[in-house]
């Protein structure tokens, strides 16, 4: 992948948001066949924003979109969504 300048700061990395949305179907799915109690973001390294998030489980339906508002992360978003099984 080509080096990321800084007009990527708190914004996806090329082709993320499509492997994010995907993600978040497939966690959907498996909530509604009841193997999920919910989905945790993920922290890239070095953005407050996100790392405030650890531990938080939300409902398949009310996931946060990724980036967060307020990312500061360089050179781009780093965080992803993790499944919470039951």
């Amino acid at each position: 992948m080509a080096k990321l300048g800084p007009e990527h700061i708190g914004k996806l990395p090329p082709g993320a948001a499509k492997d994010l949305a995907q993600s978040l179907r497939d966690y959907r799915a498996a909530a509604k066949q009841g193997i999920l109690k919910g989905v945790q973001i993920l922290s890239g390294p070095g953005c407050a924003v996100s790392e405030a998030q650890e531990g938080i489980a939300y409902h398949v339906d009310q996931v946060p979109a990724l980036p967060l508002e307020g990312c500061t992360r360089s050179p781009c978003c780093a965080c992803c969504y993790s499944p919470v099984v039951k």
